[in-house]
């Protein structure tokens, strides 16, 4: 995980005269710039690929946290662990051709 502390700084004022260049730093680099304004942290350029990456993290947060509300899903997990910890699981082999993968 990145600190936004730990990133290059430009002010807004430098953003404005050097925009092109810090755009192709960004897509070169990949490596994403804080905007200051005032001296304040405002806000991040990235690159689209940075930003689908943290996009696609964020949906499969949220997907596992509605998961992980649901009480039943939790409860099948737990008595699954417990078979597997008994050796009572399906080998994966066999889960992986049942599911076609």
């Amino acid at each position: 995980m990145i600190n936004a502390l730990s990133l290059p700084f430009v002010g807004s004022h430098e953003l404005r005269k050097d925009l092109t260049r810090l755009l192709d730093s960004v897509k070169k680099t990949n490596e994403p710039v804080v905007i200051t304004s005032q001296g304040k942290p405002t806000a991040i350029l990235t690159s689209v690929e940075n930003y689908n990456q943290l996009q696609e993290m964020i949906d499969e947060l949220q997907l596992a946290i509605k998961e992980l509300a649901d009480k039943s899903y939790v409860k099948i997990l737990v008595e699954e662990k417990k078979k597997v910890k008994l050796g009572k699981g399906i080998p994966a082999e066999k889960l992986y051709k049942e599911l076609g993968i």
